[in-house]
């Protein structure tokens, strides 16, 4: 009697001994899969924000003359102007975020006021998007995207820029 179970433990033990090895590698693949996603979602939205100050930055390096660079508002909402006279007109490239886009909307100036927030061409998803001109060369730009992950930068003029 003794042998007879004796040889069941021995059947048993390593079949309860791959189960426990399989249940801990499923809920460490588990616990993986979560970190992973996690990672993705942040990773996400700071490639948005970082995407949202590089295209600045840009924009502000390639317009950086003499006053073309200002901060102000566009339909109540904070936009960066930036004017381009062509011939015998002013045009303004107007940067703003609305309906959940950070937004573009290149037009003459004098047609501006009368422009709709939904004109402007859709850059990136962007929840809300702030500038503020610290002084007449700097300028504080925060983006805040959908899943309220937010970046502020400052982006200097260096032509002495502002209004």
């Amino acid at each position: 009697m003794n042998m007879r179970g004796r040889n069941r433990i021995n059947d048993i033990f390593p079949i309860l001994l791959f189960l426990v090895f399989t249940l801990s590698a499923l809920g460490i693949v588990m616990m993986s899969v979560q970190i992973y996603q996690k990672i993705l979602v942040r990773s996400d939205g700071n490639y948005d924000n970082k995407t949202a100050v590089m295209y600045l930055t840009e924009k502000f390096r390639a317009n950086d003359r003499e006053g073309q660079i200002r901060v102000g508002q566009f339909k109540g909402q904070d936009a960066v102007l930036i004017s381009n006279p062509v011939k015998d007109e002013v045009y303004v490239t107007c940067i703003y975020a609305y309906d959940g886009y950070l937004r573009e909307l290149y037009l003459e100036q004098k047609l501006l006021e009368g422009a709709k927030m939904d004109s402007g061409t859709e850059i990136l998803e962007m929840d809300s998007f702030s500038a503020e001109e610290l002084s007449d060369r700097l300028i504080s730009l925060k983006f805040t995207d959908r899943s309220g992950n937010s970046l502020t930068t400052c982006l200097a003029v260096k032509s002495g820029g502002g209004a």
